[in-house]
């Protein structure tokens, strides 16, 4: 079985570890398969790529690329099956494809009251048009993937004559993170609490309310830091970041927070473990690696009440409403005053991460989809 998978989306955040962390597998796995991937972005294994410029293309123009000179390179690739692996995939496709679709705020009801009403116009509308190539990409594909079932339940509404072909296949924790032997530190080393946010930033993912958390606690005698893998000049360049982008320059400035930008892969398990405790306060998500790899790290969780946490995290965090920071900050002086607690949720993370998110166990589910594609 050949397979040619679309990964031209992958730059930074999810997408491009979910890239390199299947790339890392098929070649340990010999599998035959080719990534396409843009100029800008580079596999971290040595695997068959196609190097494609549509990642700089204004998006009118990018989907008329792809739909002609995309599928013209898959004809002449000849696979047996196109893995489109980040929302978008061709209209009728020359061979059976699969769809996997990672991008829950285009229809997550929570999202669109909260979030979209703050956009600009323009940007409203190219939401808009990217939920409807999306939709379209659905209905061209032989089977469509979602990581997680809160996932599914939110694209069913959308697409409810493609039910049938909607399948869940959850992500996993990477040797990388099972098999660290990275430490944990002393909770609250010198004195200081350490928070952890590790994410790539988008206006849902509200930084800024834990830097107004964090300012709480100074203010009332627990000294606290947070840390979190962002850059406030990105920010402050995002449309609709500029509330996070104002809360976190406050924080920078009393010294309570600390932006390390974007980090290599391999450096995370170490920068886990430096931290006390893991904060997502992210209102919409489609899986969140990051909560997979804070779990087997044995790091405990505060994380916004929503229910993809609840589906991944399960007994494993606590959980608060994602748009009060005065709720967060009740949330993390709970669970500094309760060593049973913080014990508790590092157990039980560790025993969701083996039952239940495996990366090897998601690469296996994909290929028999992949076969069982071909077989329909």
């Amino acid at each position: 079985m050949r397979i040619i998978i679309n990964a031209i989306s992958a730059s930074t955040g999810g997408i491009a570890t979910y890239t390199n962390n299947l790339a890392r597998s098929f070649l340990q796995r010999k599998v035959d398969a080719i990534f396409a991937i843009s100029n800008e972005f580079n596999l971290d294994v040595d695997i068959p790529t196609i190097k494609l410029p549509a990642n700089r293309l204004k998006p009118l123009r990018r989907v008329m690329w792809e739909q002609y000179f995309w599928r013209e390179i898959i004809k002449n690739q000849n696979p047996d099956i196109l893995f489109s692996s980040a929302n978008f995939g061709l209209l009728a496709p020359p061979v059976p494809q699969v769809l996997l679709i990672r991008e829950g705020g285009l229809f997550d009801p929570f999202y669109l009251t909260n979030i979209t009403s703050s956009m600009s116009t323009r940007a409203i509308f190219e939401r808009i048009g990217r939920r409807k190539l999306i939709l379209t990409s659905a209905r061209s594909s032989q089977l469509i993937l979602t990581p997680s079932e809160s996932m599914k339940q939110l694209l069913i509404p959308w697409v409810r004559n493609l039910k049938t072909r909607i399948a869940v296949n959850q992500y996993g924790a990477t040797p990388l993170f099972l098999d660290s032997t990275e430490k944990k530190s002393q909770w609250k080393k010198n004195g200081i609490l350490k928070l952890l946010y590790i994410s790539a930033y988008y206006p849902h993912k509200q930084p800024g309310l834990i830097s107004e958390a964090v300012a709480q606690l100074n203010s009332r005698g627990i000294p606290c830091h947070l840390t979190l893998t962002m850059d406030l000049h990105s920010i402050g360049k995002t449309p609709g970041g500029e509330k996070d982008f104002i809360l976190l320059g406050k924080g920078i400035k009393r010294g309570h927070v600390t932006m390390i930008g974007t980090v290599s892969y391999k450096t995370l398990p170490r920068i886990y473990s430096n931290h006390d405790l893991f904060i997502f306060p992210s209102i919409s998500e489609t899986f969140g690696h990051p909560l997979v790899e804070a779990m087997s790290m044995g790091i405990p969780i505060i994380a916004s009440d929503t229910a993809i946490h609840r589906e991944v995290c399960k007994s494993s965090a606590i959980y608060f409403s994602p748009l009060y920071p005065s709720e967060l900050t009740k949330k993390i002086q709970h669970l500094d005053k309760s060593e049973t607690l913080r014990a508790s949720l590092t157990k039980n993370g560790r025993k969701n991460v083996n039952r239940n998110f495996i990366w090897e166990d998601h690469v296996d589910r994909l290929l028999a989809s992949f076969q069982e594609t071909l077989k329909g």
